[in-house]
């Protein structure tokens, strides 16, 4: 089982981080103000509409759109020797730009895996939120994040319950972009002795 539940973590190769859901009340609302002056404009509804619109922060990611193939490298343990994959990574807009949906299709020694994602930028929150869903594991795993546009480089913090020993793992990774056709992406988890080690790489490459 933990074998399969670090397999799903290693498969967040954009990283990655949900950006904020609006309710169904909130969503009407806002459409059904759009169109008023902006001196009619009521200010909670005029935050409800900044709140799900896309800015600069979403098109930050346009770089990870398109489909990849990757390499993915995963250690159980400190020392362990390592596990190689080979998959294929796509991904697209979607809901009008605001969440970049992911499909990753690998083989690995348990037989082909398949992983769905859904990265964004949290207007409210100002980070980057990331959910992930695979066939290997029953958990809904999340990470947030942060973006430096500089040095064009992601960094994420999450959690997860280990299945065999019920503790909570604390996990981080870094996806590198600065290159916009080979995409870097190293994760790190915290051990059984409670020191971090460096759990999986991937590596993307643009087709």
């Amino acid at each position: 089982m933990r074998k399969q539940t670090v397999l799903g973590l290693a498969a967040l190769v954009g990283l990655g981080f949900v950006a904020g859901r609006m309710d169904i009340f909130a969503t009407t609302a806002a459409v059904a103000v759009q169109d008023a002056p902006p001196a009619e404009m009521d200010p909670q509804m005029q935050a409800w509409m900044d709140a799900g619109t896309p800015t600069k922060h979403h098109k930050y990611l346009n770089v990870m759109n398109g489909t990849w193939d990757a390499k993915f490298t995963m250690w159980m343990e400190p020392g362990a020797p390592p596990m190689v994959s080979i998959g294929t990574i796509k991904r697209h807009w979607a809901l009008d730009g605001r969440y970049l949906a992911e499909e990753v299709e690998a083989q690995t020694d348990f037989g082909t895996f398949h992983g769905l994602g859904y990265l964004g930028y949290n207007n409210v929150d100002g980070q980057y939120e990331f959910i992930w869903m695979d066939s290997m594991s029953t958990a809904i795993m999340s990470e947030t994040g942060s973006y430096n546009p500089e040095t064009k480089v992601m960094h994420t913090r999450g959690s997860m319950r280990d299945p065999a020993s019920g503790h909570i793992i604390a996990s981080r990774g870094m996806l590198d972009m600065s290159d916009p056709d080979r995409h870097v992406y190293t994760g790190y988890m915290t051990g059984a002795d409670g020191k971090e080690y460096k759990s999986f790489e991937g590596i993307s490459e643009r087709r």
